[in-house]
């Protein structure tokens, strides 16, 4: 055999050998996948299971008419944290800490530690990708 008949059958051993591990590769990626998705799933299960014996009771208050929205200006500012605002940081918590006991202390503004700019170059480099 000459030099290029053995340059083409390394060649072509090269290729399969990387192809055929890609594929192995792929194959257990996807089972791993499977399983976790398998396991979460069961998961979610057990916990609307659990959540289906549990019967719920909510009263909402009585309705009102709404009212229009007037955002207040710096200048009207006075310290305090509308009622809509602790209602959404309230159902967060809830979402977090689920069934779990949990209570909210206090909620209160806290006033900016970093600049404009530096807020900006932390949130562009923790971003996620």
């Amino acid at each position: 055999m000459n030099n290029m008949t053995e340059a083409f059958i390394l060649l072509l051993a090269g290729f399969v050998v990387v192809f055929s591990v890609l594929i192995v590769l792929i194959a257990v990626v996807t089972i791993y996948s499977k399983i976790i998705t398998s396991i979460q799933n069961a998961g979610k299960k057990k916990k609307e299971a659990r959540n289906k014996n549990k019967e719920v009771v909510v009263s909402a208050p009585p309705a009102k008419a709404p009212t229009a929205y007037v955002p207040q200006t710096q200048d009207e500012d006075d310290g305090e944290i509308p009622g809509e605002i602790i209602a959404v940081i309230a159902a967060a918590v809830d979402a977090v800490y689920g069934e779990k006991k949990h209570r909210i202390r206090s909620v209160r503004k806290t006033r900016a530690s970093r600049s404009a700019w530096s807020r900006a170059g932390v949130l562009d480099n923790t971003r996620p990708f």
